[in-house]
Protein backbone atom coordinates (compact mmCIF):
# COMPACT_ATOMS: atom_id res chain seq x y z
CA UNK A 1 0.00 0.00 0.00
CA UNK A 2 1.25 3.47 -0.90
CA UNK A 3 0.56 6.13 1.72
CA UNK A 4 0.32 9.80 0.71
CA UNK A 5 0.21 12.78 3.08
CA UNK A 6 -1.18 16.10 1.83
CA UNK A 7 0.07 18.93 4.04
CA UNK A 8 -2.01 22.06 3.62
CA UNK A 9 -5.53 22.12 2.18
CA UNK A 10 -5.76 25.73 1.05
CA UNK A 11 -5.17 27.45 -2.29
CA UNK A 12 -3.09 24.94 -4.27
CA UNK A 13 -3.88 21.72 -2.46
CA UNK A 14 -7.63 22.32 -2.34
CA UNK A 15 -7.53 21.86 -6.13
CA UNK A 16 -4.77 19.24 -6.12
CA UNK A 17 -6.88 16.98 -3.90
CA UNK A 18 -9.62 17.03 -6.55
CA UNK A 19 -7.18 15.81 -9.22
CA UNK A 20 -5.54 13.31 -6.87
CA UNK A 21 -8.94 11.75 -6.28
CA UNK A 22 -9.32 11.08 -10.01
CA UNK A 23 -5.81 9.59 -10.26
CA UNK A 24 -6.26 7.40 -7.18
CA UNK A 25 -9.46 6.03 -8.69
CA UNK A 26 -7.38 4.76 -11.62
CA UNK A 27 -4.50 3.35 -9.61
CA UNK A 28 -6.55 1.84 -6.81
CA UNK A 29 -7.46 -0.97 -9.17
CA UNK A 30 -3.78 -2.03 -9.25
CA UNK A 31 -2.41 -0.73 -5.97
CA UNK A 32 -4.06 0.23 -2.70
CA UNK A 33 -3.50 3.91 -1.97
CA UNK A 34 -4.12 5.62 1.37
CA UNK A 35 -4.38 9.41 1.47
CA UNK A 36 -4.58 11.65 4.52
CA UNK A 37 -5.08 15.43 4.52
CA UNK A 38 -3.49 17.63 7.19
CA UNK A 39 -4.68 21.17 7.95
CA UNK A 40 -6.37 23.03 10.80
CA UNK A 41 -7.45 26.13 8.84
CA UNK A 42 -11.13 26.88 8.42
CA UNK A 43 -12.84 28.07 5.25
CA UNK A 44 -13.19 31.86 5.23
CA UNK A 45 -15.20 34.13 2.96
CA UNK A 46 -12.04 35.31 1.19
CA UNK A 47 -11.35 31.71 0.14
CA UNK A 48 -14.56 31.67 -1.89
CA UNK A 49 -13.93 34.83 -3.89
CA UNK A 50 -13.36 34.10 -7.61
CA UNK A 51 -13.04 30.40 -6.75
CA UNK A 52 -9.67 31.10 -5.18
CA UNK A 53 -9.98 27.79 -3.35
CA UNK A 54 -12.02 24.66 -3.93
CA UNK A 55 -14.79 25.39 -1.45
CA UNK A 56 -18.46 26.41 -1.51
CA UNK A 57 -20.53 28.79 0.58
CA UNK A 58 -21.89 25.92 2.68
CA UNK A 59 -18.31 25.15 3.76
CA UNK A 60 -17.83 28.50 5.54
CA UNK A 61 -16.15 28.18 8.96
CA UNK A 62 -15.69 24.44 8.57
CA UNK A 63 -12.20 22.95 8.72
CA UNK A 64 -10.68 22.63 5.26
CA UNK A 65 -9.22 19.15 5.76
CA UNK A 66 -12.56 17.77 6.92
CA UNK A 67 -14.52 19.40 4.08
CA UNK A 68 -12.20 18.06 1.38
CA UNK A 69 -11.70 14.71 3.10
CA UNK A 70 -15.43 14.03 3.15
CA UNK A 71 -15.96 15.37 -0.36
CA UNK A 72 -13.25 13.21 -1.96
CA UNK A 73 -13.39 10.24 0.44
CA UNK A 74 -9.90 10.75 1.85
CA UNK A 75 -8.88 10.47 5.47
CA UNK A 76 -8.12 13.73 7.25
CA UNK A 77 -6.46 15.10 10.37
CA UNK A 78 -7.51 18.59 11.43
CA UNK A 79 -4.12 19.69 12.74
CA UNK A 80 -1.15 21.74 11.59
CA UNK A 81 2.09 19.83 11.10
CA UNK A 82 4.67 21.25 13.51
CA UNK A 83 7.98 20.19 15.00
CA UNK A 84 6.07 18.64 17.89
CA UNK A 85 3.95 16.26 15.80
CA UNK A 86 6.17 15.33 12.84
CA UNK A 87 5.78 11.69 13.88
CA UNK A 88 2.31 11.86 12.31
CA UNK A 89 4.11 11.59 8.95
CA UNK A 90 6.37 8.69 9.81
CA UNK A 91 4.28 6.00 8.11
CA UNK A 92 3.77 7.93 4.86
CA UNK A 93 5.77 7.22 1.71
CA UNK A 94 5.09 10.45 -0.19
CA UNK A 95 4.41 13.94 1.12
CA UNK A 96 2.89 16.68 -1.03
CA UNK A 97 2.95 20.17 0.43
CA UNK A 98 1.15 23.37 -0.49
CA UNK A 99 1.95 25.77 2.33
CA UNK A 100 2.53 29.51 2.55
CA UNK A 101 4.83 29.36 5.56
CA UNK A 102 8.57 29.02 4.89
CA UNK A 103 9.31 27.79 8.41
CA UNK A 104 6.93 24.88 7.90
CA UNK A 105 8.38 24.27 4.45
CA UNK A 106 11.94 24.09 5.83
CA UNK A 107 10.80 21.80 8.64
CA UNK A 108 9.34 19.36 6.12
CA UNK A 109 12.37 19.53 3.82
CA UNK A 110 14.65 18.67 6.74
CA UNK A 111 12.39 15.88 7.97
CA UNK A 112 12.05 14.26 4.55
CA UNK A 113 15.78 14.46 3.92
CA UNK A 114 16.47 12.73 7.24
CA UNK A 115 13.78 10.09 6.74
CA UNK A 116 14.49 9.65 3.00
CA UNK A 117 10.90 10.41 2.01
CA UNK A 118 9.62 11.71 -1.32
CA UNK A 119 8.47 15.33 -1.08
CA UNK A 120 6.75 17.41 -3.74
CA UNK A 121 6.54 21.12 -2.97
CA UNK A 122 4.04 23.12 -5.05
CA UNK A 123 4.01 26.92 -5.05
CA UNK A 124 1.96 29.72 -6.55
CA UNK A 125 2.18 33.48 -6.24
CA UNK A 126 -0.48 34.53 -8.69
CA UNK A 127 1.32 34.57 -12.04
CA UNK A 128 4.48 32.99 -10.61
CA UNK A 129 4.21 29.21 -10.21
CA UNK A 130 6.81 26.57 -9.36
CA UNK A 131 7.45 23.05 -8.15
CA UNK A 132 10.35 21.45 -6.31
CA UNK A 133 10.91 17.74 -5.84
CA UNK A 134 13.17 17.16 -2.85
CA UNK A 135 16.64 16.23 -4.06
CA UNK A 136 18.18 13.71 -1.67
CA UNK A 137 21.64 14.41 -3.03
CA UNK A 138 21.40 17.78 -1.30
CA UNK A 139 21.54 18.59 2.41
CA UNK A 140 19.38 20.95 4.43
CA UNK A 141 22.38 23.30 4.44
CA UNK A 142 22.20 23.40 0.64
CA UNK A 143 18.51 24.29 0.81
CA UNK A 144 19.19 26.87 3.50
CA UNK A 145 21.51 28.67 1.09
CA UNK A 146 19.10 28.38 -1.83
CA UNK A 147 15.70 28.97 -0.23
CA UNK A 148 15.73 29.69 3.47
CA UNK A 149 18.28 32.48 3.89
CA UNK A 150 15.96 35.50 3.74
CA UNK A 151 14.88 36.59 7.22
CA UNK A 152 11.85 38.55 5.98
CA UNK A 153 10.56 35.60 3.95
CA UNK A 154 11.12 33.18 6.82
CA UNK A 155 9.21 35.44 9.21
CA UNK A 156 6.29 36.14 6.88
CA UNK A 157 2.90 34.64 7.70
CA UNK A 158 -0.32 34.52 5.72
CA UNK A 159 -0.85 34.86 1.99
CA UNK A 160 2.24 34.76 -0.23
CA UNK A 161 0.41 36.17 -3.25
CA UNK A 162 1.90 39.03 -5.23
CA UNK A 163 0.09 42.33 -4.64
CA UNK A 164 -0.31 43.05 -8.36
CA UNK A 165 -1.86 39.63 -8.89
CA UNK A 166 -4.33 40.11 -6.06
CA UNK A 167 -5.35 43.39 -7.68
CA UNK A 168 -5.71 41.71 -11.09
CA UNK A 169 -7.53 38.59 -9.83
CA UNK A 170 -4.79 36.19 -10.93
CA UNK A 171 -4.53 34.20 -7.68
CA UNK A 172 -6.89 31.38 -8.58
CA UNK A 173 -5.24 30.81 -11.95
CA UNK A 174 -1.85 30.03 -10.45
CA UNK A 175 -3.35 27.76 -7.80
CA UNK A 176 -5.30 25.75 -10.37
CA UNK A 177 -2.49 25.50 -12.92
CA UNK A 178 0.19 24.22 -10.56
CA UNK A 179 -2.29 21.88 -8.83
CA UNK A 180 -3.24 20.26 -12.15
CA UNK A 181 0.37 20.09 -13.34
CA UNK A 182 1.55 18.82 -9.96
CA UNK A 183 -0.69 15.77 -10.21
CA UNK A 184 -0.78 14.98 -13.92
CA UNK A 185 2.65 16.29 -14.93
CA UNK A 186 4.69 15.13 -11.94
CA UNK A 187 3.05 12.88 -9.39
CA UNK A 188 1.30 10.71 -11.97
CA UNK A 189 4.78 9.74 -13.19
CA UNK A 190 5.83 8.93 -9.64
CA UNK A 191 2.92 6.52 -9.29
CA UNK A 192 3.92 4.87 -12.56
CA UNK A 193 7.48 4.42 -11.36
CA UNK A 194 8.88 6.96 -13.83
CA UNK A 195 11.28 9.86 -13.30
CA UNK A 196 10.59 13.46 -14.29
CA UNK A 197 13.22 15.37 -16.27
CA UNK A 198 13.89 17.99 -13.62
CA UNK A 199 13.51 18.39 -9.86
CA UNK A 200 12.81 22.10 -10.14
CA UNK A 201 10.72 24.29 -12.41
CA UNK A 202 9.51 27.87 -12.24
CA UNK A 203 7.63 30.10 -14.65
CA UNK A 204 6.09 33.55 -14.67
CA UNK A 205 3.14 33.78 -17.07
Amino acid sequence: MRKIAIVGCGGINSWLIKHLYDVVEMFDKKELIYVCLFDKDVVEEKNLLRQNQNFEINDLMKEKAEVLGKKYKFNFNTTFITEDNLDLLQNFDDIIIGVDNHKTRRLLYKYCLEKKKYLLDLRAQGTLIAFYILNHKKTIEDYDKEMFNNENTMARKGSCQLVKDIENDHIENGNKIIAFFGIYGIYFKKLRGEEVNTNEWKIVY
